[in-house]
């Protein structure tokens, strides 16, 4: 592990800080970081097999992606609050239980993110509150349709797939 001689801030922004970190070590190295604040990817399970995915435009990849519902944790949200909160926005759906699968780091080698898995049960109807910028639609299908699905389309929301897979084989018993 290396020291840190300094760090600035080059961009801050609506989500994202960029950080670039000289270290002091045999020689000066320069580690670009990316900061997050976390987000929060929830499962949602109408019954053992059948669960809520959406299909949501992504700007970044120009593409629409089958995914589960995700967001970004916000300042002073605890991740469980963020996964509720999240849940009910994108798909009008409360939960009555939320059990924290695990939690990964999508990008290591340079962000700082964290993503929080739900799964997400006992859902009752409540109110979708998209927000301005958000274009999906809810689609409900069984857990190996969902699997089947992602796989045949060969390029994939990698929380989803991991939130999928974890869920079948260690939540519902298989394996």
């Amino acid at each position: 592990m290396s020291e840190i001689k300094e760090s600035k801030i080059i961009y801050s922004g609506r989500v994202v800080r960029l950080r670039i970190d000289y270290l002091k070590d045999r020689k000066i190295k320069i580690r670009e970081v990316v900061e997050h604040p976390g987000a929060v990817a929830i499962l949602p399970v109408i019954s053992r097999d059948r669960i809520l995915l959406i299909n949501q435009y992504r700007y970044p990849v120009g593409k629409w992606i089958l995914e589960v519902p995700a967001g970004t944790i916000k300042d002073g949200e605890s991740p469980d609050e963020c996964a509720l909160r999240e849940l009910e926005e994108e798909t009008g759906y409360k939960a009555r239980i939320l059990k924290k699968m695990l939690t990964i780091y999508p990008s290591p080698g340079y962000s700082t993110e964290s993503i929080h898995i739900y799964v997400a049960s006992g859902l009752e109807k409540s109110t979708q509150k998209l927000e301005e910028d958000e274009e999906l639609t809810i689609i409900e299908m069984g857990v190996d349709e969902a699997i089947e699905e992602l796989m045949k389309r060969n390029e994939v929301d990698g929380k989803t797939f991991l939130a999928l897979l974890y869920y079948k084989y260690l939540y519902q018993g298989y394996g």
